[in-house]
């Protein structure tokens, strides 16, 4: 992408950041009226095999942030290929994985590079509930085509996701049997992240409203500490990867990742 694209990136997480700095005044306030190409969204990116599309969770997550920040929204999310220049227009996407992934296009992964680069923020949900299985492998297959020399790995407890905006001991989602979030750091930042318990799952709800799936072992109470994580990890994106972008692009231009 070019720069008048970085730059309508950077000026859209400002307006956020002043936001969110309004309802650390004020909590539960009014936010600012913004009009709606302003308002945050979720991207949701659909391949051709081993991804799935879970709206309502994401419009749930939406709703909890309105509800406890001052960040405006817009509660539907769009689904995007890769490939898809409209990516640039969503800071936070979302890779919900069921199973095998098939192999991104050399277009597609140049896209991926540039958005997380230029502030994008990737999450990619493991839904397969097979831990270590098909998805996970693909997902390792994909990162390292991203960023050759950064591995995926484990998040220290004492990450800024855990404290973005509530304060949590671990992850969890519909399962909770990873002892940690993995990713992708670059420099001060992590452009990218990896859950392995399903978080979409303990979020997503039927047309009927009620919680769709089961989430075992903590009911409940995981649930909502599930709900929790997914907002930390909205408020991340929107204030830890901007503030940095600079030192994210330059050091990726050293590493001869970016022209």
């Amino acid at each position: 992408m070019d720069d008048p694209t970085r730059r309508e990136l950077i000026r859209d997480a400002l307006r956020v950041a002043a936001m969110l700095g309004a309802g650390a005044a004020s909590l539960g306030g009014p936010a600012w009226a913004l009009g709606p190409g302003s308002q945050f969204g979720i991207a949701e990116l659909l391949l051709d095999q081993g991804t799935t599309s879970r709206p309502e969770a994401w419009k749930r997550l939406l709703f909890e942030v309105i509800q406890s920040t001052s960040v405006e929204c817009d509660p539907t999310p769009v689904s995007l290929s890769p490939e898809d220049p409209l990516l640039f227009a969503h800071p936070f996407s979302v890779l919900v994985g069921t199973g095998s992934l098939p192999e991104l296009s050399d277009a597609a992964v140049e896209q991926l590079v540039r958005y997380l680069s230029y502030g994008g923020f990737l999450l990619i949900d493991d839904a397969s509930g097979n831990p270590g299985g098909p998805f996970l492998r693909s997902v390792q297959a994909l990162t390292t085509r991203l960023f050759p020399t950064r591995p995926l790995s484990p998040l220290p407890g004492d990450h800024s996701i855990f404290r973005a905006f509530f304060l949590l001991d671990r992850p969890v989602g519909r399962t909770a049997n990873a002892t940690a979030l993995q990713g992708i750091s670059i420099g001060p930042t992590t452009p990218l992240v990896y859950c392995a318990d399903d978080l979409s799952g303990a979020l997503d709800r039927g047309p009927d409203g009620r919680d769709h799936y089961p989430v075992v072992p903590g009911g409940e109470w995981q649930r909502r500490e599930a709900l929790k994580l997914g907002v930390n990890l909205v408020l991340y994106a929107l204030t830890s990867n901007y503030k940095h972008d600079t030192a994210h692009v330059l050091e990726l231009m050293r590493e001869g990742r970016l022209e």
